[in-house]
């Protein structure tokens, strides 16, 4: 297959992220991958750091689509990944004004519960040739709040390839020193960006009403709102507990990282998928994540994780308790953990399902 993967975006986060890996993923199993994007962005850095073919566009206008369509043509692309409501117009344009007409999918990684029914919705979703999403809320919610036909949605989850945090527990004395965290340390870990919807708050006050003897709580990830930081350095300061408390900046050796843990947290008000949390599964941690958004479908309570309700610091304090007191418990979910990472959410198995899907819709008339 001709795919060309439109990032034509100015952010960068994990969704530009995802959908440029699917483009390397692409040119592995022998598909010619193009990424449409615009210059001067992370997008492109990134695309360019990894071999991928580019052309670029300046923007999402009609003018733009025109563009887009010579791109199609110029590489007889068969189908075009878009990763973001917004775009779709843009692709649908261009594929109107393009000779060789290629199946358009809509590659859907936020979640969104907003209604989509009106006349131009409609007409956006009508055309589009399928839809990929993560997980099966994504997609009652994509076919409740659009037209769509809901033959055409398909669920993909996210993959992680859980050998590399395999191999990284192993050196685990050697990370800690690394890092700079005693071996005796009983360490709680949460990897996200720091802002309100990610609920460090929450877990500060849990893990302070728990006092955990001998444990450390280390925040990892960029700072995107200097408000909600200083929130949390006051939470640790009123609770006395800056000497337990630890902020390392956003890293991309995310294994190496859990692998210091004893148990990880997400403790987001909201998340459509929760990569981190799959990559915490990986590494044979007991994990502990709110009941919300897409994580019911990755963790299943007292079986591969502890679930607990949004902001409630009481029952996240008593599961961390509860962690630390017992062990085995601790441990047949971390185990637990890595088998479902195994079967649901192995990188190999969910890309190749990715192509699959695609190789479907192109097929389909």
């Amino acid at each position: 297959m001709n795919i060309c993967f439109l990032v034509n975006l100015t952010g960068f986060g994990g969704l530009e992220i995802q959908t440029l890996l699917r483009a390397k993923d692409s040119r592995e199993r022998g598909h010619l991958p193009i990424v449409a994007t615009r210059r001067n962005t992370r997008s492109e850095q990134f695309a360019k750091s990894n071999g991928l073919s580019m052309e670029y566009l300046a923007g999402s206008t009609i003018l733009e689509s025109f563009k887009l369509s010579k791109i199609f043509d110029k590489y007889e692309i068969n189908i075009c990944i878009v990763p973001k409501t917004n775009l779709l117009p843009l692709a649908l344009l261009g594929r109107k004004f393009s000779k060789s007409k290629p199946k358009i999918i809509f590659y859907q990684q936020m979640q969104s519960g907003i209604n989509k029914k009106d006349i131009y919705h409609n007409i956006l979703y009508k055309n589009l040739d399928g839809a990929i999403v993560l997980t099966s809320k994504m997609k009652t919610m994509l076919i409740e709040t659009t037209n769509i036909n809901p033959d055409k949605v398909f669920v993909v989850p996210y993959g992680v390839d859980w050998e590399p945090f395999q191999n990284e527990k192993l050196k685990r004395e050697e990370n800690r020193k690394l890092l700079g965290i005693p071996n005796d340390k009983f360490v709680i870990g949460c990897v996200g960006r720091i802002e309100p919807l990610k609920g460090q708050d929450t877990l500060l006050v849990a893990f302070a009403k728990a006092k955990i003897p001998n444990s450390l709580l280390i925040f990892a990830g960029s700072v995107d709102n200097q408000n909600y930081l200083s929130k949390l350095q006051k939470i640790v300061n009123d609770f006395q507990i800056s000497e337990q408390t630890l902020f390392f900046e956003f890293t991309f050796e995310v294994p190496k990282l859990m692998s210091t843990l004893d148990t990880f947290v997400m403790p987001s008000l909201s998340e459509t998928f929760g990569l981190v949390l799959v990559e915490a599964m990986a590494t044979s941690l007991p994990v502990i994540a709110t009941n919300s958004g897409g994580v019911p479908e990755i963790v299943e309570h007292s079986v591969d994780g502890l679930l607990f309700e949004p902001k409630d610091s009481e029952e996240l304090s008593k599961l961390l308790i509860h962690l630390h007191q017992n062990n085995e418990i601790a441990k047949t979910l971390g185990q637990n953990a890595l088998e479902k990472v195994k079967i649901k959410f192995d990188y190999r198995k969910n890309v190749n399902k990715f192509f699959e899907v695609c190789n479907l819709i192109k097929s389909n008339k």
